[in-house]
């Protein structure tokens, strides 16, 4: 293995590990980040640590100033994250509709495992679960922006998709809505399946409606 390639691969596993303590606010927002601490935890250099960063800075879950660092960002507040969830409802309407017009139907299988997975995790009793669950449900959201076909469109859904889990966990403290949110991507599977374009428009329109409600709900009762 290559140097390039040691250092790639160590960059991956920094950047997993930021994304999680910011998912589970072990670096919470607006906390600076402390690179030559985290370099020792992790027992790396400050190479892929800030390389790790820059990536994170460019999906907006860490902010940068000069001659200052690093710092978590803030949640986004509830007009951001309406407007999050529009621009979300606009990219995988535009994404299904792709798959079915070009018959991409091998996604359905992998669609069907994640989605059964969803609903055996059992989250009541650890954060671990949740988060097992968090990762799957960004899998079944990721593997249909990349089935639409359009890269530019699902780079730009990655990195808005976090704050959604940001948000989630700060507000609703691990809670997530497990049977709604597994019942609501059968509903997409079964739409893609039939390759009807209305009925898959409509699944995924609702079910980002319905999420957007569900935490919007809680965030209002927490505030």
């Amino acid at each position: 293995m290559t140097k390039e390639n040691e250092r790639g691969e160590t960059t991956e596993y920094v950047y997993n590990l930021l994304k999680e303590r910011i998912f589970g606010w072990s670096l919470s927002p607006g906390q600076k980040i402390n690179i030559s601490l985290l370099a020792r935890e992790f027992n790396v250099s400050a190479i892929p640590l800030r390389e790790a960063l820059s990536r994170l800075h460019s999906q907006k879950l860490v902010h940068f100033e000069a001659n200052k660092g690093y710092w978590v960002s803030d949640i986004l507040d509830k007009q951001q994250m309406k407007e999050m969830f529009e621009a979300r409802a606009l990219m995988e309407t535009y994404a299904i509709r792709q798959i079915i017009r070009a018959n991409r139907l091998e996604i359905i299988h992998e669609l069907s495992e994640i989605t059964e997975k969803m609903y055996s995790v059992d989250t009541r009793h650890s954060y671990k679960e949740v988060l097992d669950f968090v990762h799957l449900d960004q899998k079944f959201h990721s593997i249909l922006m990349k089935a639409g076909g359009n890269t530019f469109l699902s780079e730009a859904y990655e990195g808005m998709y976090c704050h959604l889990h940001i948000a989630r966990f700060y507000y609703v403290r691990g809670e997530v809505d497990q049977r709604d949110a597994a019942a609501e991507h059968r509903e997409i599977i079964d739409a893609i399946r039939t390759r009807d374009i209305y009925r898959a428009e409509e699944a995924v329109a609702s079910h980002i409606h319905d999420v957007s409600k569900r935490l919007l709900e809680k965030w209002t009762k927490e505030t």
